[in-house]
C-alpha cells in the first residue's frame, strides 16, 4: 500500500526483540501491563495492583499489551521507570519465548486527535517505537469520544496499513488489535469503522465484557422462549451472558456486527478491583462458554484481560490475588484441552460447598 521510505527509521540492532513471533493459529491470553506505578487504592474495591517488570510476566500470557500509547498531537510512548535499551531487553525476553508484545493506542483518559494529514507521521512514529523498543504490534484501545474524534477512524488505520506492510516487506508479521468495549460493536456501533478499515489487516479483536453496567444483550431462547435481557452485570446468568453476547458477535446476528471466531478473544477483568462490573466469579462460566462455543463450530481464540498487574495485585485487606487469571485460564488456553480449568473449576465449587 506504501511506498514511503522508512529506511532512516530501521533500528541497526539485531537482538532478540527485533523478532516478530507469530500468533497465527495460536489460542492466546493476552493481558495489558501498566506504565506507571500502582498508588495506594487505585482498585475499584480500593485494592492495590502490583509494580511487576515486564520480563516477569507469567509465561502463560503469551500476547501482553503495553498500556499505553498516548498524548496530544502524534501519540507517543516512554517507558516510566526504565531505560529504553532495559525496556528492549524485556520485551526480547519474552519475545525469546514466543510471545508478543503490543503497544497499546489510548486508554480510558487518552485524548487522542489525529487529523487529515498525519498518516505519515503516525506511521514514523510507530516504526520508531518499534525499532526502538521491540514492539510486534499495536493494540486500537479508543475509549468513549476518542473513537471518533478528529480524523482518527481514517487516519489510524491509514497508518497502520503503511506500517504492516513496511514490515510484511522485511518478511515480518506485525501484529494489529482493538479491545472495544462491546456496545461500540452493534452493527452501527462506533469501532464497525476500525474493523471495516482494516478488514484483511487485523489479527484479532477483544471486546471489553467489562465496566458497561446494565448494557447487554436480548436473547429469545432464553427464560423458555420467552426472552429475556442478559445485562453484562448479572452474575446469575454470566454463563448465559458470555455464551450468548460471543455467539452474536461472531455469527453477526442479534443486531451485532460480524467478527470472525478465530479472530475473536474475549476481555474479562482480572478480579474485583480490575473493573466495576464484569468479574466472573466462579470459572465454570467460562469454561462451559467455550465448551458451548467449539461445540457449536465457533471456537474463538482467546481470552484477555485488564490486567497482568492487577492479576498480581492485593485487595484492601491486603489479601494476594496470587495471578488467579492466569492461574485459571492459562491452562485452558496453552494446553491441549480444557482439563486444567476444570479442575480449577471442580476446586472452585468443592470449596464453595463446604
Amino acid at each position: 500500500m506504501s511506498k514511503i521510505d522508512f529506511t532512516s527509521l530501521q533500528s541497526p540492532l539485531n537482538d532478540a526483540a527485533s523478532l516478530m513471533p507469530s500468533i497465527a493459529g495460536k489460542k492466546i491470553l493476552m493481558g495489558f501491563w501498566h506504565n506507571w506505578p500502582a498508588g495506594p487504592s487505585d482498585g475499584y474495591q480500593r485494592g492495590q495492583f502490583a509494580n511487576i517488570s515486564l520480563a516477569d510476566v507469567p509465561k502463560d500470557y503469551n500476547v501482553v499489551a503495553v498500556a499505553f500509547m498516548k498524548g496530544n498531537g502524534i501519540p507517543t510512548f516512554k517507558p516510566y521507570n526504565l531505560s529504553d535499551a532495559e525496556f528492549r531487553r524485556q520485551v526480547g525476553v519474552l519475545n525469546s519465548q514466543g510471545r508478543a508484545v503490543l503497544i497499546s493506542l489510548g486508554g480510558a483518559d487518552a485524548h487522542i486527535e489525529l487529523r487529515k494529514g498525519n498518516e505519515q507521521p503516525l506511521a514514523n512514529e510507530i516504526i520508531r517505537l518499534v525499532e526502538t523498543y521491540g514492539f510486534d504490534g499495536l493494540d486500537i484501545d479508543l475509549e468513549q469520544s476518542a473513537i471518533d474524534f478528529a480524523d482518527n477512524k481514517t487516519v489510524l488505520p491509514a497508518a497502520l496499513k503503511m506500517v504492516k506492510d513496511h514490515y510484511a516487506g522485511q518478511g515480518k508479521h506485525f501484529i494489529i488489535s482493538m479491545a472495544p468495549e462491546f456496545p461500540y460493536l452493534t452493527t452501527a456501533g462506533k469501532y464497525v469503522g476500525y474493523i471495516q478499515a482494516l478488514e484483511g489487516y487485523y489479527d484479532f479483536i477483544a471486546p471489553q465484557y467489562y465496566n458497561q453496567g446494565g448494557d447487554g444483550i436480548w436473547v429469545q431462547e432464553v427464560n423458555k422462549g420467552n426472552g429475556a435481557w442478559i445485562a453484562q452485570n448479572n452474575d446469575a446468568m454470566k454463563e448465559d451472558f458470555l455464551f450468548y453476547l460471543t455467539e452474536s458477535l461472531v455469527s453477526g446476528t442479534r443486531g451485532f456486527t460480524k467478527i470472525p471466531a478465530d479472530k475473536f478473544v474475549i476481555g474479562l477483568p482480572a478480579n474485583v478491583d480490575a473493573a466495576a462490573t464484569g468479574y466472573v466469579i466462579n470459572p465454570t462460566a467460562v469454561t462451559n462458554t467455550f465448551k458451548r462455543l467449539h461445540d457449536k463450530g465457533l471456537s474463538i481464540k482467546g481470552l484477555m484481560t485488564w490486567s497482568v498487574n492487577w492479576d498480581n495485585g492485593i485487595s484492601k485487606d491486603r489479601v494476594p490475588y496470587n495471578w488467579e487469571f492466569s492461574r485459571r485460564y492459562g491452562p485452558m488456553i496453552n494446553g491441549p484441552d480444557l482439563s486444567g480449568l476444570e479442575q480449577e473449576a471442580a476446586e472452585f465449587e468443592a470449596a464453595n460447598q463446604q
